[in-house]
């Protein structure tokens, strides 16, 4: 795993990974923008299993962090024209989970 994420990921200045046991890695960026670039692309899986990120704040036990949220795009069709706008897309988000952002160019296009 970890030779295939720093080849996915190719950051510019490293990474280095840690196996912390319980199923959990410590990523140990050594740009801030190769780890923002990280963020910034998720969701990622490897094998066919989610990979749920969090950046630590200095001195956080990696191991206490609650690990069960992450970001999806997503997409709605079939929302008639004229009726997608801001508000909506923040109702939808908060419906389905905790709206983030949306794309603003998408907005009055058709589906």
């Amino acid at each position: 795993m970890k030779s295939t994420l720093a080849n996915l990921w190719h950051p510019i200045c490293g990474v280095q990974i840690r196996d912390l046991g319980e199923k959990r890695y410590l990523f140990k960026f050594f740009h801030y923008m190769d780890m923002e670039r990280v963020l910034k692309g998720l969701p990622w899986s490897f094998n066919n299993h989610l990979l749920i990120l969090c950046k630590l704040k200095r001195g956080e036990d990696p191991l206490k962090i609650p690990l069960v949220f992450v970001p999806f795009w997503v997409q709605i069709h079939d929302v008639p024209v004229g009726l997608f706008s801001e508000n909506l897309a923040i109702q939808l988000g908060n419906f389905i989970g905790v709206f983030l952002e949306y794309d603003a160019s998408n907005l009055g296009k058709e589906n």
